[in-house]
């Protein structure tokens, strides 16, 4: 009984492979017009029927990439809808099993009560091959089939930094790295359900913002989760505001915006437009997180809204961050002033919707640290991760004592003011 199992098992696998290379497994694209017909993508026009047209077809390493002229009648937000359908269709009946792998799986086998279970296992990780879709627009419908997944699980490693940079890796995919430069892009929304990796793409962007410029960044953290994500960083020199209540935001927003408008005066009244034409090394950050707990409060959201409006020009960027993205949380002001995201998956298509402008981040596969991050264009990406251990030993150097520090200041401002008294006796 158990044989007569194995060989059905494999040789039924053998037969499939078979099959599959006699008629051309691989050829997605007869595979995605069917999807395409079948999902209601398709136009009709009294007699005639119009799909999406085939221009262009080219093989990598990677995989295949086909490029299609989208009929009258249907936007790439159609296409987009169907991602879901059309992965789940290119990977229909796809079975990968080579003959030298026969013999490693019959020794793996145990003539035990577990024999089963261990052929399911089989079945489940060593023969079925899955491959992944990824859908743009670029005036043609761009649909990349990948033959491997992306990487899951990415470790943040010492190249990725950037020094005397303000330009931190947020992910990379199968291309590239992708890097977000504040002094290009300024401020970002991030976005994502809990356990997804909003909080841990943060903490690494304060950490590699720390390690490329410790002494020209300084930062304004609220952490409305009663401060649980950023508490290893309170007592760091670079972090100048800590709150982790609603009244302690609106205080540390207020300070922000007080310092921002004397910062912007100078660099306007020296003559010049923003810190970088005035070459001023100086960045504050302010980095609020599950900013919709300050939705409903006025006062609050039109401070963060100036800050972001005008930092750019002050130096003063803002990572604003919430798992849940309503019209009222991620207004039209704040989205208006930042227009690079990166979302990591959200519960609906609504949700995707307010912070993408479009559909998407609902159907991102539940990996942590998988998002889309958009900027001139959309890009699906794997945040590299960065264990919390590994933080504090980056940033155990810069911990000081808040009382060491203000003290610091005191004598500092003590001595400029000198500066200013002697310098006024003078004229």
């Amino acid at each position: 009984m158990i044989f007569e199992v194995v060989s059905t098992l494999i040789f039924g696998g053998i037969s499939i492979k078979a099959y599959h290379s006699k008629s051309g497994e691989g050829n997605d694209s007869k595979k995605i017009n069917k999807i395409f017909a079948l999902s209601g993508l398709n136009v009709k026009d009294g007699n005639q029927t119009f799909t999406a047209e085939l221009v262009k077809k080219k093989n990598y390493e990677w995989g295949t990439e086909y490029r299609y002229r989208i009929p009258i009648g249907r936007s790439f937000d159609d296409y987009l809808t169907k991602k879901g359908a059309i992965e789940a269709g290119v990977n229909a009946r796809s079975v990968k099993i080579q003959f030298k792998d026969i013999k490693q799986y019959l020794k793996d086998l145990k003539l035990n009560k577990n024999i089963l279970s261990k052929l399911k296992e089989i079945q489940t990780n060593k023969l079925v091959s899955f491959k992944e879709v990824e859908i743009s627009y670029d005036g043609l419908l761009k649909i990349r089939v990948y033959h491997e997944p992306m990487p899951r699980n990415i470790q943040w490693k010492t190249e990725f930094i950037k020094a005397n940079s303000w330009s931190v890796l947020v992910g990379l995919n199968r291309d590239e790295r992708i890097y977000h430069d504040f002094d290009k892009r300024k401020s970002i929304i991030i976005a994502g359900v809990p356990g997804s990796g909003k909080s841990v793409v943060i903490k690494l962007i304060i950490t590699t913002l720390i390690i490329q410029n410790p002494k020209h960044v300084t930062f304004s953290l609220i952490d409305l989760k009663e401060g649980a994500a950023f508490t290893r960083f309170k007592n760091l020199k670079q972090v100048v505001n800590f709150g982790r209540n609603e009244n302690e935001a609106i205080d540390i927003l207020k300070k922000v915006q007080k310092q921002m408008n004397l910062d912007y005066k100078k660099i306007v009244d020296a003559g010049y437009e923003d810190v970088t034409e005035a070459d001023c090394r100086k960045r504050h950050f302010l980095i609020i997180d599950e900013a919709a707990d300050l939705a409903d409060k006025k006062e609050a959201m039109e401070l963060i809204t100036d800050i972001v409006r005008k930092g750019r020009g002050s130096g003063y960027y803002v990572i604003y961050s919430t798992q849940y993205p309503s019209m009222q949380a991620v207004s039209s002001q704040i989205k208006r002033n930042i227009p690079t995201r990166l979302s990591f998956v959200l519960d609906s298509s609504t949700a995707s919707a307010t912070v993408l402008d479009t559909k998407g981040a609902e159907d991102l596969p539940d990996i942590p640290g998988r998002g889309i991050y958009k900027d001139a264009k959309m890009r699906i990406i794997q945040t590299p991760f960065m264990s919390n251990s590994l933080i504090d030993d980056l940033i155990r150097p810069f911990i000081v004592k808040k009382e060491a520090l203000q003290n610091e200041s005191t004598e500092r401002e003590t001595r400029k003011n000198t500066f200013k008294l002697e310098e006024t006796r003078l004229s």
